[in-house]
């Protein structure tokens, strides 16, 4: 009942929208099992967001209310600009899309979960080793195709597919959740081209990040707001601070793969310049490890910070691609939403009380919620009943406000 009256509401809402809707030809069916996500050699001509080809999505990443689940491979560009293969999901709800617009559609970002293939969102089920996370996130995202919503999912470049993936690289994972959008138009042309960009954690300053550059990436899709749940950001300063943290420390293994990941597109950074002869035998778990492995004793948790950075470290370099990915600098024409739990130990509650500042000081319309005594994944539940009126509004047409005026804070 709640499903279709939502639909109903959608369905009032985009009546009037005369988007276009894809003709192109149905994709090519990829192979079975791990040979979907190596593209093949050389990539068949696209521009980014074009779809290599698709199967059904039968694992447990498979949203229980949609009517249809597929995976996909599809185009993206680089930072670099070369055309790279990326993964993901689509997920279609079930009943009649609304007459005119087609399927709304929420783009969701995901956080950290490792570079390993097997750490790969869109391979999870119920023995992976990411489905502690990955198993609340699909819940939360399925109460949205519950709702009639087209839930579509990137994996990220070089998670699961060949190459580095460039952790916490806003532009790349940003161009890879707008293309997602792309691709799932091509994969059914039922899904519209009206969207919401949503993430959590990496992925929200990933969602961030889509949502400065969706309308310049991606013109004749039409962006309609960006939802960031305790947004990656302040990096700098914070790996500034592990350089002079002398106990271990469980997050030390996201800095690890941020390390790899600038490297992976600055060539002025080398890990082995900058981290010492005791931390340089850890570096193949980056790839061989997800997140719940790079935290136990015998891996990056287990090594001092400031013993793993060499003495004569220059971190100017790594400095300089950590300010180019915050968030709170980029420009916004779309209005954001962003949520923070104020018992946050993952994501500093302070850290996006400052990217709050940083876009009210820019005129940005942005609504900014604090959770009182949520968690970094203990919010993800509770997240739903803020983010689904603000989402619904989008596509309501209701006016976007801000509430910068009001002191909102989730940390001390």
């Amino acid at each position: 009942m709640l499903r279709h009256a939502a639909a109903f509401a959608v369905t009032v809402a985009l009546i009037g929208s005369t988007a276009p809707v894809p003709t192109t030809a149905a994709p090519a069916a990829g192979p079975p099992g791990a040979a979907f996500y190596v593209p093949p050699s050389p990539l068949p001509p696209g521009r980014h967001g074009d779809v290599i080809w698709t199967r059904p999505l039968t694992t447990a990443a498979a949203l229980p209310h949609a009517s249809q689940n597929v995976l996909v491979l599809y185009h993206t560009t680089s930072v670099d600009g070369r055309d790279v293969a990326v993964s993901g999901t689509v997920a279609i709800p079930s009943g009649t899309p609304p007459r005119r617009g087609g399927w709304p559609v929420i783009s969701w970002a995901h956080g950290t979960t490792g570079d390993a293939p097997a750490c790969t969102p869109s391979l999870d089920d119920a023995n992976a080793p990411e489905h502690w996370y990955l198993g609340p996130v699909d819940a939360l995202l399925d109460s949205f195709v519950a709702r009639g919503y087209a839930v579509v999912q990137t994996d990220y470049e070089g998670q699961g597919t060949p190459g580095v993936h460039p952790y916490l690289v806003g532009v790349a994972e940003g161009r890879d959740v707008v293309d997602m959008v792309r691709a799932a138009r091509a994969v059914s042309p039922q899904i519209g081209s009206r969207y919401v960009v949503m993430g959590h954690s990496q992925g929200g300053q990933s969602a961030l990040f889509a949502a400065s550059l969706a309308r310049a990436w991606a013109p004749e899709l039409a962006p309609l707001g960006g939802v960031a749940l305790a947004p990656a950001s302040h990096l700098g300063p914070w790996l500034r601070g592990l350089t002079s943290r002398q106990e271990p420390y469980l997050g030390f293994g996201f800095a690890a793969l941020l390390i790899r990941g600038y490297a992976s597109i600055d060539p002025a950074i080398h890990p082995e310049r900058l981290l010492s002869d005791a931390a340089m035998p850890l570096q193949p778990q980056l790839t061989d490890r997800c997140v719940l492995g790079l935290i136990k004793p015998d891996s990056w948790a287990g090594i001092s910070p400031a013993k793993a950075f060499r003495s004569d470290a220059d971190l100017a370099p790594l400095l300089r691609q950590a300010d180019a990915n915050e968030p709170g600098a980029q420009a916004y024409g779309i209005p954001l939403l962003m949520l923070q739990g104020t018992a946050d130990t993952t994501v500093a509650p302070a850290s996006t009380d400052l990217v709050r500042s940083e876009l009210c000081a820019k005129q940005a319309t942005l609504t900014y919620r604090a959770m009182p005594g949520a968690t970094h994944n203990g919010m993800l539940p509770d997240s739903f009943a803020i983010t689904q009126p603000w989402i619904d509004a989008r596509f309501g047409g209701a006016p976007a406000t801000s509430n910068c005026a009001e002191a909102v804070k989730a940390g001390p």
